[in-house]
C-alpha cells in the first residue's frame, strides 16, 4: 500500500495554529496546487482524533465519498455528515497499515500531525532505513 502525505503550512513549517486553527491558508485552498487531482487517486483517508474533530466543526463533509479512518483509542464523537464513511481504529502504525492494506486500500493519505508523524516515521524506516527527521519515539506509539 502506497501512503502518502499532502501538507499545507506556514512558511515557518507549521501546519496549524495551537489552537488548532490554519487560518493562516488561503480560504478554498488558494490558486490550483494539485490536490483536487491527488485526492483522485486516495482511496482512504487516515485521520487522528483531534484532525477528526477539527473536521467536525465544518458546515460540510470535507472529504466527500472517500473512506476516512480516524485513529484514536477512545470512542468516537458521531459525525453530523450523511454522507461520511467513517471507521475507527486504534494501534501501532504498522499493525494500521497492514490492516488497511488487507481491506483492499492501495492510496492511504495521512492528514493530520501526529498521524502524519507516525506514518512518515513508519515509512520512512520501512522503506528507506534512513535517519529519522522526526522524533523516533512516535513511530512505536499506539494511537
Amino acid at each position: 500500500m502506497k501512503a502518502s502525505v499532502f501538507v499545507g503550512a506556514s512558511v515557518d513549517g507549521f501546519i496549524a495554529r495551537r489552537n488548532g486553527d490554519f487560518d493562516f491558508l488561503p480560504e478554498g485552498g488558494g490558486e490550483p496546487h494539485g490536490y483536487d487531482e491527488f485526492m483522485a487517486g486516495v482511496d482512504v483517508l487516515v485521520i487522528g482524533r483531534i484532525t477528526y474533530e477539527k473536521v467536525l466543526t465544518f458546515d460540510t463533509w470535507p472529504y466527500a465519498d472517500k473512506r476516512v479512518v480516524v485513529l484514536s483509542s477512545r470512542p468516537l464523537e458521531q459525525a453530523k455528515f450523511g454522507e461520511a464513511r467513517i471507521e475507527h481504529l486504534a494501534g501501532a502504525p504498522a499493525e494500521i497499515a497492514e490492516q488497511l492494506s488487507r481491506s483492499g486500500s492501495r492510496h492511504a493519505f495521512s492528514d493530520g500531525g501526529i498521524t502524519v508523524q507516525g506514518f512518515f516515521v513508519f515509512a520512512h524506516v520501512k522503506i528507506h532505513h534512513g535517519i529519522d527527521i522526526l522524533a523516533r519515539q512516535v513511530a512505536n506509539c499506539r494511537i
